[in-house]
């Protein structure tokens, strides 16, 4: 009887116990060509089939006898995060071990439902059945049989690369020879000299290599992948709750036993199986980076949220679109600032160590001229969180959020949306062109914007094949975390003029900011900002153009990058407009934003006509309450004459978005004594008789806008030219 009438007889009950006993002992030494007969017969009789193409597997035929962890079913997170598309084949074990489907199981993952990119399981019961037929006879001979060889052959995926791990050395070669003939491309059949049937720390591991017919065998050992070798003790578990603990703390990058290197060392090998790499060195090397960034644990909870996908999109009609334009905040004349919250970094370990209020932060961002504001929100390496984003966007009136997160699933943007964000990033290097695209359109369906980053030549390439408007151009490398300002002049010039330019990371002073490409529209700082360095040193300073009446001017003004245009509705200015000039003007503004000019007016009028205003301006003597009461972020003008006017200032501060000092009369032309605010220790404008004349004279106060109004005006009329003159002087203070 040969091995197909024996599967065939077995499945249709024509064979009694007794003769399978007696045969599978005869079959004791199967052949190569016998074990692919087999697979073939098995691999027909599925039950479904698998659509999957192109994946890879690492499995391991099991047997050793020895506590061990479940290496391949963890490796298989770091390996999807990395960009390997993934065909998990496996069971859940006999006999009261610890399988690969038991631990998936454990740790929440619902492998029959699975929707995750580059992942996916094949729970072998589901797709093999008939092996049920054999669970008696395997029971009663008590020893290892072909059966036990089986598993990883019997991918529903039919995968051309696999690794194969076993515990039976003698039947490396069996199982090698098998996989040419049932046409695998590219295995590397492997096990470790203690008995795992996988990559050993503690020792080494011997290799048969098939690549394209041929066969070739060799042994690598813990310093090929640049670390030291342990004691079977220390990569030793067994339980089913030791095995999910320590599952869990290696995606979370918290372990701190070797058994994060077993791990890494097999998913390395795997790594160089595809290409990724070309040393086994690189992919622990890759692999552990991987942890480190949270790519794998977020993969894992990928493979978690099927349900919460179901019920962010459920609530999308109901899901508020964002009204805050990051684009138009980092558009502008002059080099943006989009300031940082974060907690701590990998790198630089804890940032900020004392006084973390993220809505403190925001607040002191917005009023210091920040042009937008990124919260990193990651958790484990980054002590981020998604609730310091809705702190941020709650205690800050107009400035853009961007969430700065690992986002590798779309339920994420919903999620970013939900808790308060403008924009958000995405990492060229871990998604694929695909994905970017995907993400950039459920982002525009929101209202948001989109940061892409890039670091290389190549991921800007595929960048640059999708519709993001906005390219961030990373400093630092995120593999040896080593920092290069030259990085955004390198790529920088490859980016074509119609997309924005970011700079990120090792930024800090006003020198490192003069050596960036001209083409920079923006920086993204945070490490300077959380650890002191006011935000003065490195925004830009703003311009207020004060008594826009014309569409001209107002054109003018939002094609040259001008920040607010001053809209006068005081009844005495002569610069008053009316409710309907100011429709008009509107049309023309679009990232210039409006500011209405008040004075000591009823608060209902002041309300009804800020509905197109961005803010309200208060020139008289408004009280706190009144203020209050205002639907607008407000700018307060106060008139200076002496020191009880700045203790004013003072008061009214945390009330308002802006100060803004003027002389006695505002609106006159007339300046004030700068001596009076130079212990003023908050960001402040300044006005009163600013003009090209004086304008270096009041920059010296270090404002972080200038507001003029008769000072660009010739015959009562706001002339272009001398908002040209200003504008220039202003790019050499």
């Amino acid at each position: 009887m040969n091995i197909q009438t024996f599967l065939e007889k077995s499945i249709n009950n024509e064979l009694s116990l007794e003769t399978q006993i007696n045969f599978l002992r005869d079959k004791k030494d199967i052949t190569s060509k016998g074990l692919a007969t087999a697979v073939k017969f098995l691999m027909e009789k599925m039950a479904k089939r698998s659509l999957i193409k192109n994946a890879i597997d690492i499995c391991g035929t099991g047997g050793s006898g020895l506590q061990r962890i479940n290496t391949s079913t963890i490796s298989a997170f770091i390996l999807a995060a990395a960009g390997v598309k993934i065909a998990k084949h496996g069971n859940k074990a006999a006999s009261g071990r610890f399988g690969s489907f038991d631990l998936l199981e454990s740790i929440g993952i619902d492998f029959s439902n699975n929707k995750a990119e580059n992942l996916n399981f094949l729970y072998a019961r589901d797709y093999h059945p008939l092996m049920k037929h054999f669970a008696e006879v395997r029971k009663e001979i008590g020893t290892p049989t072909f059966f036990n060889l089986l598993g990883p052959l019997l991918n529903p995926a039919a995968t051309k690369k696999q690794i194969i791990g076993t515990s039976f050395k003698d039947k490396m070669g069996l199982i090698a020879e098998t996989c040419r003939l049932i046409g695998k491309e590219k295995v590397y059949v492997v096990c470790g000299e203690d008995g795992l049937d996988e990559v050993t720390l503690t020792g080494k591991t011997f290799i048969l290599e098939l690549n394209e017919g041929k066969i070739t065998n060799y042994t690598i050992s813990p310093k090929d992948f640049g670390i030291q070798k342990s004691k079977f003790s220390e990569i030793k578990s067994g339980s089913p709750k030791q095995n999910t603990a320590i599952a869990i703390k290696i995606l979370k990058g918290e372990c701190k036993t070797r058994h994060v290197d077993l791990v890494l060392m097999n998913a390395g090998l795997a790594l160089k199986l595809v290409g990724k790499v070309e040393s086994l060195k690189e992919g622990y090397t890759l692999a552990k980076q991987i942890i480190e960034t949270g790519l794998a644990f977020e993969k894992y909870q990928e493979c978690k949220t099927p349900d919460i996908l179901k019920q962010i999109i459920n609530k999308i009609p109901n899901l508020q679109k964002s009204d805050r334009d990051f684009y138009g905040a980092i558009n502008k004349r002059e080099l943006s600032l989009i300031a940082e919250i974060k907690r701590k970094s990998p790198s630089k370990g804890m940032i900020a160590e004392q006084d973390f209020l993220p809505s403190k932060i925001a607040k002191n961002y917005e009023k210091s001229g920040a042009d937008a504001i990124s919260v990193v929100c990651e958790k484990n390496f980054f002590g981020g969180s998604l609730k310091y984003m809705k702190q941020a966007r709650k205690n800050t009136y107009f400035t853009p959020i961007l969430c700065k997160d690992f986002i590798i699933h779309e339920y994420q943007i919903y999620e970013a949306r939900k808790y308060g964000a403008d924009a958000i990033l995405l990492i060229a290097a871990i998604l694929t062109e695909t994905k970017i695209k995907k993400f950039t359109g459920i982002a525009k369906d929101l209202n948001m914007d989109v940061l892409c980053e890039v670091h290389t030549f190549e991921e800007l390439q595929k960048v640059l094949k999708t519709t993001v408007k906005i390219i961030g151009i990373n400093n630092r490398d995120l593999r040896t975390f080593e920092v290069d300002l030259k990085t955004t002049e390198r790529i920088a010039k490859h980016i074509p003029k119609d997309r924005l330019i970011v700079s990120e990371s090792g930024i800090f002073t006003k020198e490192d900011i003069k050596n960036l490409p001209k083409r920079t529209n923006a920086i993204l700082v945070g490490t300077s900002l959380m650890k002191g360095t006011p935000v003065q040193k490195l925004v830009s300073t703003k311009i207020k153009i004060c008594g826009v009446r014309t569409g001209e001017v107002a054109k003018f003004c939002e094609k040259n990058g001008v920040d607010f245009v001053g809209l006068n509705f005081v009844p005495t200015s002569k610069r008053k407009i009316d409710e309907k000039k100011l429709q008009e003007l509107s049309k023309y503004l679009k990232n210039t934003k409006k500011v209405g000019i008040f004075q000591n007016q009823p608060l209902k009028e002041v309300n009804n006509l800020s509905k197109n205003l961005d803010f309200i301006q208060l020139c008289g003597n408004e009280s706190i309450e009144y203020i209050k009461k205002c639907k607008k972020p407000v700018i307060k003008t106060i008139p200076l004459k002496n020191s009880d006017d700045v203790a004013l200032a003072e008061k009214y501060y945390q009330h308002v978005t802006f100060i803004c000092f003027d002389g006695v009369n505002p609106g006159s032309g007339k300046s004030f004594d700068y001596v009076l605010i130079k212990d003023f220790d908050h960001p402040f404008f300044i006005s009163g008789g600013i003009n090209s004349g004086t304008l270096n004279s009041a920059m010296q106060t270090a404002p972080i806008c200038i507001d003029i109004a008769s000072g660009v005006e010739t015959g009562g009329q706001i002339d272009t030219k001398k908002i040209t003159e200003i504008l220039n002087q202003l790019k050499l203070c």
